[in-house]
């Protein structure tokens, strides 16, 4: 069993569908309405879980009826909480979340709240009594919380030996640089790509072009996923012949319905993969059917697959 530790956010998911975005100023009616417990770390989390890894999560959410209703969710999940801090002064966080009826594809705005007031005296508990070295453990984090709290986990995990995986997710107005430097594996989508290498990135064709420009701020690998056109995998150093650089990876073709939390199936997958010592082409693969998976369903954490679900769809494309 793989030692995954996430530091992320948690917030309740207000998920209105539509068939269309509503124009500036006009009311647009939906086709239906649903509220979910969400946020990054708490979908990475629960994803890393339900592919058999030993997870605990790091985070803060308010002293209200929104903050209540994620303790019980994640002990079923089997994630320890101890580290999820209750804020009287601030709320949980609040996702408000537009998914297009006929494409499945959403738009997003996120209020962090309590997620922001996380600080970096808050991770460091997480951390002690942690081995130093020895058995490979994976620390994962967002962009979704402050970013002191991201850089104090960072640092912390690098000291244990821990592998570092930083998803740049959402991108944050202020600069991430120092994070960059802190990560030995970056993980971002199309548009945080474009937005971090500072170039368009619409087609694998121009993702290694991106990637490259991603290694040289730290990272030693760098993994672009690309939605229905697969990922790229990206090395800092060739891994010994006949290894490219560039590896592009190919999606599995389902019908989306909703991508809400497809990119944290993803990384909570890929994060439990790693953890567990396998290879990075085959942690890939799991984790793209995951992130598939997800995509079929309604929601956040009911979207995410569990272990056997993956491993049956890898069997049913052929891919592992």
């Amino acid at each position: 069993m793989g030692d995954v530790l996430v530091l992320g956010s948690l917030m309740t998911d207000l998920v209105a569908r539509a068939p269309r975005m509503p124009l500036p100023g006009e009311s647009l009616l939906g086709d239906d309405f649903g509220t979910f417990i969400g946020g990054k770390g708490c979908n990475q989390a629960i994803a890393a879980a339900r592919m058999g890894a030993s997870v605990a999560l790091i985070g803060a959410v308010g002293a209200d009826a929104f903050g209540d209703a994620f303790f019980p969710l994640l002990e079923r999940e089997h994630v320890d909480a101890r580290h999820v801090a209750r804020l009287a002064e601030a709320g949980t966080g609040v996702a408000s979340i537009l998914v297009l009826t006929e494409l499945g594809q959403n738009a997003i705005v996120a209020t962090p709240r309590a997620n922001f007031a996380l600080t970096r005296e808050m991770v460091a508990p997480a951390f002690a009594g942690r081995a130093t070295g020895g058995a490979r453990a994976v620390f994962l984090s967002q962009c979704e919380t402050s970013l002191e709290s991201v850089e104090a986990g960072l640092r912390l995990a690098r000291t244990h030996g821990m592998c570092t995986i930083l998803n740049a997710a959402p991108i944050p107005r202020a600069p991430i640089a120092h994070l960059l430097l802190l990560a030995d594996l970056l993980v971002v989508n199309e548009t945080e790509a474009s937005a971090l290498a500072g170039m368009p990135v619409t087609s694998p064709a121009d993702a290694p072009a991106a990637a490259e420009r991603l290694l040289t701020l730290g990272p030693a690998e760098v993994v672009i996923t690309l939605g229905a056109q697969g990922c790229l995998w990206s090395r800092a150093e060739p891994v010994g012949p006949p290894a490219p650089r560039h590896t592009l990876l190919p999606a599995i073709a389902v019908k989306q319905v909703d991508a809400t939390a497809a990119g944290d199936a993803f990384c909570g997958t890929l994060a439990a993969a790693l953890a567990e010592g396998t290879a990075m082409p085959q942690a890939l693969r799991r984790a793209g059917a995951a992130g598939a998976l997800a995509a079929t369903r309604m929601g956040a954490v009911p979207s995410l697959p569990t272990a056997d679900e993956v491993q049956a769809l890898l069997e049913r494309a052929g891919t592992f």
